[in-house]
């Protein structure tokens, strides 16, 4: 099977180098492809989408689909080979604490974790990810999400185009969570933003000139909408569409 990572061959490039340089446009693009699989629901029901989406369903007393309770408030499962653990403390609207999350929550606190090694069709990495999320508003039709998560990504990339070279991949970020707002019924993201600061970092190994060792730097912006798209800009001159259900990004401009 081929391995795709985060990245592609396109951010590749024939020198060596330790020091932050900007981005190249591939090296935007790999970084694009990088958020859009972290962001998007796909057909893993992963990403961050799917776990505001499981944050308000557990606010309400609903379970994921593969997830278990494991004490009060702290919920477990397991997608694709990823741990994910939630926990969540939920209040009515009079503000009062509840002993359980049920469809009497108004407003909710969640702490969010994922850790594994992720295998799909294009992905072969270890994720790690950790956020504090608040929502409010879940006795309305639009719930007001919002917080703050940091994640890594380590993969590796055996190229089926240049035999014996070898890329080694890691993407860190911090990500900032403004004004999202989700439908509780059918809980779907439909507007809000999302920043993120990436910090990312590959190693090529190889023969003479294919040696390669970079890193760059990048702020994006994610803006969401009601049609299950967003938009995502890059340093703000790079512009792309996302497809939140399938994690297609495309380019823009």
């Amino acid at each position: 099977m081929n391995r795709i990572a985060w990245i592609t061959l396109g951010s590749v490039v024939a020198a060596c180098s330790s020091s932050a340089t900007p981005p190249t446009r591939e090296q935007y693009d790999d970084t694009a492809q990088a958020i859009a699989s972290t962001t998007a629901t796909g057909g893993s029901s992963a990403g961050d989408v799917a776990s505001m989406t499981d944050s308000v369903g557990l606010a309400l007393g609903t379970m994921p689909a593969g997830f278990e309770l494991q004490g009060a408030g702290q919920v477990h499962g397991n997608r694709l080979g990823v741990d994910y653990s939630y926990t969540v403390v939920c209040k009515d609207v009079a503000g009062a604490t509840l002993a359980s999350c049920d469809h009497t929550t108004n407003q909710a606190t969640v702490s969010v974790a994922w850790s594994g090694n992720l295998h799909t069709a294009n992905v072969d990495a270890t994720v790690t990810r950790d956020g504090m999320w608040t929502i409010t508003g879940l006795q309305t039709p639009t719930a007001g999400f919002s917080g703050d998560s940091n994640f890594s990504i380590d993969s590796t990339l055996t190229s089926v185009f240049r035999p014996g070279v070898t890329v080694t991949y890691t993407f860190d970020a911090t990500a900032a969570y403004d004004a999202i707002q989700i439908a509780t019924q059918p809980r779907q993201v439909t507007a809000g933003a999302a920043t993120f600061d990436v910090t990312a970092h590959y190693r090529v190994t190889g023969t003479g000139s294919n040696n390669v060792d970079k890193s760059f730097t990048v702020h994006a912006e994610i803006t969401f909408h009601a049609d299950h798209t967003a938009g995502l800009v890059l340093d703000a001159t790079q512009h792309y569409t996302l497809d939140l259900t399938t994690g297609v990004v495309v380019r823009v401009s």
